[in-house]
């Protein structure tokens, strides 16, 4: 193949258009033993992964995360700090005391949950006003306390600590240094809300049976003026007589009626009820009485056997252990025969038991259907009656227009007077009820325990509890996180590469600094940066040429463990380094899944390397020029499953470098990280030397000694390494030779 012509010479493209955006670079450092000699081709790495990391290690990892592990950090120990001085009390001492509430008023009565809620907030809301707790602070026994010197409700109000650990159970606590004056305030205090709840509740008691009985009395005066305005209304229609007599006869029929009416009502409503619940209970699932089927179970012939045999053996169990010591070994064996009885028992029990639950619900459902048809037939005729009975009553009060309005009005008297007795009667059956709990009331509110002191810590204690768990919690976190990073052992710098994957470093690259600091950054700052990156770069393809004359090399490989190394942003840079100083040089793309030099040049991705593998294209219809003179770029070209088997052949890769080697002095080839995919491996072996891109604070340790070893144990040349991503230091240069010559 004939060289190409490059034509005119055209300005080199600066290396910062060469660099890629995602792969940051360094600042030039050869540390390490003689970087300058070069290491042998075969040479396996030195380094070794342990298990424990050193002091020296962990910090550079942290130095990496030290912003997560603050922040997290910070959070983790604010947590545990406020956790730790909110669950320890203040002060020296604590004094406690439980006040028990009964959910109803008379004892074993069922109640209403939002109700006792009520009941409850109101008596909170009452022991923590300041009226009676300025009550408290002046009896005898504590208005004399030295705490209580001053405002007596405020010393209360800032001691006092009250919470319901259990919903009929009031938990009331105090804390401070004087343990008996604590316990006279807590035990002053829970005595006189007790006390004072007690008349709050039989006075409030007093007060409804006081409201109950004026509304009887009230109600007995209505029903006796009620009477007397029907005789009168009788007496002035004609109350004797044959016609008085008929009207009396109607009227009481018409009350009759009524009252008829107002029982078969309510029996249809009671039925309609029972019908409802019914209806209800059979579409859900049935429910099962717990009691009446754990009767049942215990009712069954063979968990009665079990239970008369456990029985049996606790008789037998009791009545010798009253005659022999508690330790005697026949009676540890009756023991253990009683529990293995009871055991037996139990699971004799939980067999049955669903058997007889299927049982109960198939018969508690026949039960409700046969229940259903009952109350359906009963239902029917209460109807049919209570039409009829309307119809009558209609009927005398038609009667009873035609003999008189005053009868009328006696009706009308009649339909006040039956809800009035009615009235009367629930009246006097709740003041029998008021009486009862008064006459047997057992107390709503009382002490179930007394003021006890509990020794706790003081308010130093609680700091340094707070302080120190808070301490252990951000060390830890900083400790986890840095093992989290160490574990990853990523790259700190050129040491590393050197001592622990014993490879030579034959450059480093400056970090490429964001858009954002480009930007806001001096001009001339700007343009120092570009040349400490170029004076980098030379300095690499120094090494590199020298290695290349004394070892005869012509074709470098660069490639990474991983993607994301600076692999491709290292080639173009080289290669460019490398035409500029007046060799041919040639860029071959065998990054052939994802190839991204075609976007560093601005240039068709095809043809290129894949076609000429598949031998459909000759390899100098695939050379490229580009606007650095003596640059010429073969691209990838267009991969599939044919070239990657093509390119595991061999035999078109090596007759592709064969034919390329007497073109160009210098041959740059870009391939694939190593690890996810074996085309560099089968690549490598046809080049003369391999250079590892490095990333600090990216490429991790184990990966890249993986990746070196394959080559190792391939015996392809491994001519040394370029750690990317180093700060580079542009004050450290000096500023006359950090400034750029004139053109």
């Amino acid at each position: 193949m004939a060289l190409p012509n490059p034509g005119d010479p055209l300005s080199p493209i600066p290396l910062t258009h060469a660099h890629s955006p995602s792969a940051p670079m360094a600042l030039p450092n050869m540390y390490g033993p003689n970087p300058f000699a070069v290491a042998s081709p075969t040479a396996a790495p030195t380094g070794g992964h342990r298990s424990v990391p050193t002091l020296a290690e962990l910090f550079h990892s942290f130095k990496r995360r030290w912003v997560l592990g603050a922040l997290i950090g910070g959070i983790v120990a604010s947590v545990v700090a406020a956790a730790i001085w909110m669950v320890m009390p203040s002060g020296k001492h604590q004094v406690r005391a439980i006040i028990y509430m009964r959910a109803t008023v008379a004892k074993g009565a069922a109640y209403d949950n939002d109700a006792f809620d009520r009941y409850k907030e109101s008596q909170l809301a009452n022991m923590k006003t300041r009226t009676f707790l300025a009550r408290v602070g002046n009896l005898p026994n504590v208005r004399n306390l030295p705490m209580m010197e001053g405002d007596k409700a405020g010393v209360y109000e800032s001691l006092l600590v009250t919470k319901f650990d259990s919903p009929e159970m009031l938990h009331v606590k105090m804390n401070g240094d004087d343990k008996e004056q604590l316990q006279a305030l807590l035990s002053a205090f829970v005595k006189l809300f007790v006390e004072e709840a007690k008349e709050e509740e039989r006075a409030g008691l007093n007060r409804q049976r006081k409201q109950y009985s004026d509304e009887r009395d009230e109600a007995n005066k209505e029903i006796v003026k009620i009477n007397a305005q029907i005789q009168l209304d009788i007496n002035k229609n004609g109350g004797g007589g044959e016609v008085g007599t008929q009207k009396t006869m109607i009227f009481n029929e018409i009350n009759r009626l009524t009252g008829e009416i107002g029982r078969l009502e309510s029996e249809e409503v009671r039925l309609g009820a029972e019908l409802a619940q019914i209806d209800g209970e059979l579409k859900g699932e049935v429910t099962v009485d717990p009691e009446a089927l754990a009767k049942d179970v215990d009712r069954d012939d063979r968990v009665r056997v079990k239970a008369d045999a456990a029985a049996r053996l606790k008789a037998e169990m009791d009545k010798f252990a009253k005659q022999v010591q508690p330790d005697n070994p026949k009676l540890k064996l009756m023991r253990e025969e009683f529990e293995v009885a009871q055991r037996s028992l139990e699971a004799e029990r939980k067999m049955v038991s669903p058997e007889l639950l299927k049982d109960f619900r198939v018969n508690r459902r026949n039960q409700l259907l046969a229940d259903k048809a009952r109350f359906t037939s009963s239902i029917v005729p209460i109807r049919t009656q209570l039409k009829s009975q309307k119809m009558a009553k209609e009927s005398q009060e038609g009667l009873l227009k035609n003999l008189g309005q005053g009868i009328v009005n006696v009706a009308i008297a009649n339909t006040e007077l039956n809800p009035t007795i009615a009235r009367r009667d629930k009246l006097v059956a709740q003041l029998r009820e008021i009486e009862s709990i008064l006459n047997n009331q057992e107390p709503r509110v009382l002490i179930q325990e007394d003021a006890v002191i509990a020794e706790n810590y003081n308010l130093k204690q609680k700091m340094v509890m707070a302080t120190g768990a808070a301490g252990v919690a951000m060390i830890g976190i900083l400790l986890i996180i840095s093992y989290l990073e160490w574990r990853n052992r990523r790259v700190d710098g050129v040491d590393q590469v050197v001592t622990e994957l014993g490879m030579r470093v034959i450059g480093t690259i400056p970090a490429f600094p964001s858009r954002a600091s480009l930007r806001s950054g001096e001009a001339s700052q700007n343009q120092n940066w570009r040349f400490i990156l170029n004076e980098s770069v030379n300095s690499t393809r120094t090494m590199l040429l020298h290695t290349a004359k004394t070892q005869q090399m012509q074709i470098i490989l660069v490639t990474s463990a991983m993607q994301g190394e600076g692999k491709t942003s290292l080639s173009s840079q080289l290669a460019t380094s490398m035409a500029t100083a007046g060799l041919r040089t040639l860029i071959l793309d065998c990054d052939l899944r994802n190839p991204s030099m075609q976007k560093l040049f601005d240039i068709p991705v095809a043809p290129g390397c894949s076609e000429i593998l598949l031998q459909e294209i000759d390899i100098a219809d695939a050379v490229q020029p580009t606007s650095v003179p003596n640059l010429w770029i073969i691209p990838a070209g267009q991969c599939n499953h044919r070239v990657i088997a093509a390119l595991a052949q061999g035999h078109p890769l090596e007759a592709m470098f064969n034919r390329l080697r007497g073109q160009f002095d210098i041959i740059v080839v870009d391939s694939c990280p190593i690890l996810p995919v074996a085309d560099t491996l089968l690549v490598a072996q046809h080049v003369d030397g391999v250079v590892f891109s490095i990333l600090q604070d990216v490429s991790q340790l184990p990966k890249v000694q993986d990746a070196s070893e394959r080559m190792v144990h391939l015996n392809i040349p491994l001519l040394g390494a370029v750690v990317n991503g180093i700060k580079p230091d542009i004050q450290a240069y000096g500023y006359n030779y950090v400034k750029q010559l004139p053109a």
